[in-house]
């Protein structure tokens, strides 16, 4: 028992000592290392060279971090500049439309201000003894045509006549409170005294409700007539001013009656243009 007990001690102080001399013997190695290392350091600025060789090996890197920074910046800058660059456009555009409105309006105004004047030189004529202007604000196309009229109804009666850019265009249909119907004169059982300018035979013109064409009343065969004579107002009745184109002669072809001819005029006055009419006596 107690030999047993010996042997246990002296194993135990065998592995003491044995453990410390292996531990001196790794430990001396890495002084010597480090030792080493320090006087390298010392002389030779070993530290240097290689905390800059380190560095050098991960500027790439670095450089990456700062290109991918920089690469950012520019790409917010690019956008913000595109962003700022497409407002400035919608702005200049919505400036160029509104320009483009103004010289519309422009152009308007000067046709108006040519048409106005092109019509107000209608009363220069002697055979106009009275006007009143107005301004379209309706008009209802073929079959049932009709333009009305923007004007001062105190000086309007029934017997004005209508004229616009084009000339005699129409009679007064009805009065309102505010504005006036007219309706043009090639509407059926409108008569308008003529005039035939290559012979100056007078006649009678009678619409007959197509878009403008008028009949020759019962003008005799041997009268004499070509196509394209030109016909004008003749001022006969007081109701239609003199001297105002009405139409040329189109057709000209015998009708039942063997003595008389039937001549259609083609009205050269168009009812559905401009902006202005003209009311007027003569």
């Amino acid at each position: 028992m107690f030999q047993k007990e010996h042997k246990q001690t002296s194993i135990a102080s065998n592995a003491i000592f044995t453990t410390g001399s292996m531990r001196a013997s790794k430990l001396l190695p890495s002084l010597i290392f480090t030792i080493f290392i320090l006087i390298l350091d010392i002389n030779f600025s070993l530290g240097k060279e290689i905390k800059s060789a380190f560095l050098e090996s991960f500027s790439p890197i670095s450089n990456l971090s700062q290109s991918t920074t920089e690469l950012s910046k520019e790409i917010s800058l690019f956008f913000t500049s595109q962003y700022k660059l497409v407002n400035d456009l919608e702005e200049k555009n919505n400036e160029i439309e509104k320009l483009n409105f103004e010289l519309l309006k422009l152009e308007q105004l000067s046709k108006e201000n040519e048409e106005l004047l092109e019509i107000m030189g209608y009363t220069k004529k002697q055979t106009i003894s009275k006007s009143v202007i107005g301004e379209i604000i309706d008009m209802s196309y073929f079959p049932k045509e009709s333009i009305s009229i923007k004007t001062n109804i105190a000086e309007i009666s029934e017997e004005m006549v209508a004229l616009s850019l084009n000339g005699l265009v129409g009679i007064i249909d009805q009065i309102f409170p505010s504005y006036v119907k007219v309706i043009p004169i090639y509407e059926k059982k409108v008569n308008i005294p003529g005039v035939i300018q290559r012979t100056n035979q007078n006649i009678i013109l009678e619409g007959i409700g197509e878009q403008n064409k008028l009949l020759i009343k019962n003008f005799k065969k041997n009268s004499n007539i070509l196509l394209e004579d030109k016909v004008f107002t003749s001022g006969l009745g007081g109701k239609y001013p003199k001297g105002f184109l009405i139409g040329i002669v189109n057709k000209i072809s015998a009708s039942k009656d063997d003595s008389i001819l039937e001549v259609e005029v083609q009205s050269l006055s168009n009812f559905d243009t401009g902006t202005k009419i003209l009311f007027a006596n003569p």
